[in-house]
């Protein structure tokens, strides 16, 4: 067995001493990927961390991404997933490193970048990132986030919190759009994106005991119920449906349980929605930066 990892780690040791810097794209920009030398192949998570270099005429984009695979295998992969559609760049970014594990819901992303009108012309400058979407997630797809000028993306703030789990969390799609070069989340497409889910969950909270087997369906209990719907309706600053749904708050969270802990899970649910800043995009990852080059490079 240590024969066997001494040559695993061996041949991976050999792969990125001799990976040449590959070459994304050439246009209408430049994006060059090297091999992170400090932070290596992650062998145990099956990944590699990757350079890019996106470069312009005064200046530069750098960024530390994720690939699955061995150092050409995550090339490859880093090459099917870099494009651009309806003019904004997507350059994947797939989180598979022990760090993100708190970050399911948006461990795949892209990061997106556009034009925007300066002095001197047309620049690149960087939007944001946003969750790659389901079907971006394991496919080489490009901008599976972007629909006729919309961006969507997934609110995770209450991800992770002490009072349920990741399965009964909220998660609010977000829809945003471009303006002034940076993406800004539209509240009221935000409302009308995740109605389904809201109706349903009304309808789910409003039936009485007998009747929830029936109408409590496709994974909505009265909980997940009452926690999307008033997270939504605080994001999306709907202060009448916010208070309609605090009518539901006890039978939701209680049922079944003593007085004492109702009292907690009340009190616990309060402090979770106050985490929610309404149209707040979602945490960004923060790995790319913009380099100012010398005039005449």
């Amino acid at each position: 067995m240590t024969r066997v990892l001494f040559l695993v780690f061996w041949l991976a040791a050999v792969e990125l001493a001799t990976a040449q810097t590959s070459v994304l794209l050439e246009t209408p920009v430049k994006i060059a990927a090297d091999v992170n030398v400090d932070a290596k192949a992650d062998i145990a998570a099956g990944t590699t961390a990757l350079n890019l270099v996106i470069s312009q005429v005064s200046h530069e984009f750098r960024l530390t991404v994720t690939q699955r695979g061995s150092v050409g295998e995550a090339l490859a992969a880093q090459r099917a997933r870099t494009g651009w559609k309806d003019g904004y760049l997507f350059i994947r970014d797939d989180c598979r490193g022990a760090k993100e594990t708190k970050r399911v819901w948006r461990c795949v992303l892209d990061q997106v970048f556009g034009y925007v009108d300066g002095r001197d012309g047309k620049r690149l400058v960087h939007l944001g990132e946003v969750f790659a979407g389901e079907d971006c997630a394991d496919e080489a797809k490009v901008g599976c986030a972007l629909y006729q000028g919309t961006f969507t993306d997934v609110d995770d703030t209450l991800e992770n919190n002490a009072l349920v789990g990741r399965a009964d969390s909220p998660a609010l799609l977000v829809e945003m759009y471009v303006k002034s070069g940076e993406f800004v989340v539209d509240i009221d497409e935000t409302w009308g994106r995740n109605q389904e889910r809201f109706t349903a969950g009304e309808r789910c909270l409003a039936a009485k005991p007998a009747e929830r087997a029936a109408t409590c369906v496709d994974g909505i209990t009265p909980r997940r119920a009452y926690l999307f719907n008033s997270a939504l309706a605080t994001y999306t600053k709907r202060a009448d449906q916010l208070m309609r749904m605090r009518a539901f708050a006890r039978n939701a969270l209680c049922d079944g349980i003593a007085e004492a802990e109702c009292s907690e899970a009340l009190r616990m649910s309060a402090l979770m929605l106050a985490e929610i800043r309404p149209g707040e995009r979602p945490r960004p990852r923060g790995n790319v930066k913009a380099v100012s080059l010398p005039s005449g490079k």
